[in-house]
């Protein structure tokens, strides 16, 4: 028995087909660019940013998207791909947010490159979890997440989650993380977040 898609709905099993070489997936419903002037006020050294604006405002991260949408429930599949790459001492990384809605969690699959997720609660509880190929994280309700690309090639990872989660960037965009990774003698470090000092 067939049912019919309707406003984007399909009770029946769908499949999108991933490329481990590439990072990539199809088909994708949306794909969305983060370049510089999106990220500027999330890296500390605001003289490096004006820099790189001025010149070519460089992407720093790409998300594809695809939401899976029954008739009883919601899901969503995001696919972030993040440039190598450093502003100033500081590495390449996602915008970071909490969800809207306080009981949504969220699984991240790092799938090539190495980085880290960091996570932080409301309350300030922090944690930067080490990610390699291979590595799956639950992301508990209330915690806000990030992450960084610390490597020379791509990072990629894999985002299942509620659509009606919501993204809550504000806090973030106010404070940041209570931490920063930065290159420190040819390594990355954690260091506290100068924008909190």
């Amino acid at each position: 028995m067939q049912r019919a898609m309707m406003d984007g709905i399909s009770d029946l099993p769908i499949s999108v087909q991933f490329d481990f070489a590439t990072g990539i997936f199809s088909p994708y419903a949306d794909i969305s660019e983060r370049r510089m002037s999106d990220l500027k006020e999330m890296f500390y050294d605001q003289s490096v940013v004006a820099a790189a604006m001025a010149l070519d405002n460089p992407i720093i991260y790409e998300i594809r998207y695809h939401p899976f949408l029954t008739s009883v429930s919601d899901m969503g599949l995001g696919v972030t791909r993040i440039f190598p790459g450093k502003v100033g001492d500081e590495y390449h990384m996602t915008k970071g947010h909490f969800h809207e809605q306080p009981n949504q969690p969220e699984i991240y699959f790092c799938v090539r490159g190495e980085g880290y997720l960091l996570l932080e609660t409301r309350v300030g509880e922090f944690e930067a979890v080490r990610w390699l190929p291979g590595t799956i994280t639950h992301i508990p309700p209330q915690w806000a997440h990030r992450v960084v690309n610390t490597g020379a090639d791509i990072l990629v990872f894999v985002a299942s989650y509620h659509l009606a989660a919501g993204h809550d960037y504000a806090p973030i965009l106010a404070h940041g993380f209570a931490q920063i990774v930065v290159e420190q003698d040819g390594a990355p470090a954690l260091i506290p977040n100068p924008r909190r000092i």
